[in-house]
């Protein structure tokens, strides 16, 4: 048996958990909330926004994920529709933004075009040949599309759920977890992403590890993406990345990672040249085959997964989160009508 965990002590066992503070953690919480009014709902966290892997994402609507076999059809619809609602509202508030995108690529189109993107967005086409050749050097990047997409300034973005949260009544414990028996409840939500892999034994996770450039560059308004060189606009800085490295549980700066990064920005979009270098984060990004979104019945209680988005998790988070709850519901309803 776990041995208890003092911060764990006031959960009972009704109360819905969400473990994990990222940003797939609040949205599943914050939706539980308005599915289920009566019931406590609390969040437990090894790390809090803005430590999270979530916080250093730079937040770009550009759906490449690949969903479980038989599931997730609608779910970049789903996601959109969300942001797109919060949109609505000031991006200083939300975090939420429209933002004009070129992508480029010199392998292939299907590495720049996007059906999905093309059926959500309201302006999206070809590039140019004149567009083309932004990215440099001349003629190099054959393929690619305009088109007006959204973007999450992370640590805005959770920190207005989390407000929502907390106004709510929701309740926010910070503890690491060794064992989901650690939690009385009888419902568990399992929203840990890379942690998942020792708390579910999920051997399939593994790091994709990321590091990227925040700089200061107020003349950049559009991101430019070309193959995997990117520069993302956001409300207080620009992101420029980045890496994928894949089985790599390094968490510190690589410098030379630094100057490669910086180096090929500058080489691919020289428009960036001037940018001051603020920052320099790194996160792993849970990296699986699919996303893990599904129940699993565990001794006494029910462990319900939304964890394994990779680079994908605050674009996908809503969708995820709202499977996630009508899953809940749906046990809640047949255990009903068996009583």
């Amino acid at each position: 048996m776990s041995r208890p965990n003092e911060n764990l002590a006031s959960i009972r066992e009704d109360d819905l958990v969400v473990v994990g503070a990222g940003v797939v953690g609040v949205t599943t919480a914050i939706l539980l909330q308005e599915k289920f009014p009566n019931k406590q709902v609390i969040i437990v966290g090894e790390k809090l926004s803005p430590s999270t892997t979530s916080d250093v994402a730079a937040g770009i609507f550009k759906w490449t994920m690949k969903s479980p076999p038989g599931c997730g059809e609608n779910w970049p619809k789903l996601s959109w529709d969300w942001y797109q609602k919060l949109a609505k509202f000031s991006p200083k508030q939300t975090g939420v933004s429209h933002l004009p995108a070129l992508f480029f690529s010199s392998y292939g189109s299907e590495f720049c075009e996007s059906k999905i993107m093309e059926s959500l967005c309201k302006v999206y086409r070809k590039l140019t040949p004149r567009e083309l050749n932004l990215a440099q050097p001349d003629g190099k990047f054959k393929y690619g599309v305009y088109l007006h997409t959204l973007q999450i300034d992370t640590e805005t973005y959770i920190k207005f759920l989390t407000a929502k949260f907390l106004e709510k009544g929701g309740t926010i414990l910070e503890a690491k977890l060794s064992s989901f028996d650690e939690i009385r409840s009888k419902i568990v939500i399992n929203c840990t992403g890379l942690g998942a892999r020792e708390l579910a034994g999920d051997r399939e996770l593994t790091p994709i590890r990321g590091q990227v450039l925040q700089v200061k560059a107020p003349w950049i308004k559009s991101c430019l993406y070309a193959d995997d060189v990117y520069i993302i606009p956001g409300q207080n800085y620009v992101t420029v990345g980045g890496t994928r490295q894949y089985g790599d549980w390094n968490l510190n700066e690589e410098p030379h990672d630094t100057s490669r990064i910086w180096d090929r920005a500058v080489q691919t979009f020289p428009c960036i040249a001037g940018a001051q270098i603020l920052d320099v984060k790194v996160g792993l990004r849970p990296h699986r085959k699919y996303p893990r979104v599904e129940m699993e019945e565990c001794k006494d209680k029910l462990i319900f997964h939304n964890y394994g988005h990779c680079s994908w998790g605050i674009m996908s988070s809503p969708a995820t989160s709202l499977e996630i709850v009508e899953m809940v519901s749906e046990h809640f309803e047949s255990r009903k009508a068996k009583l």
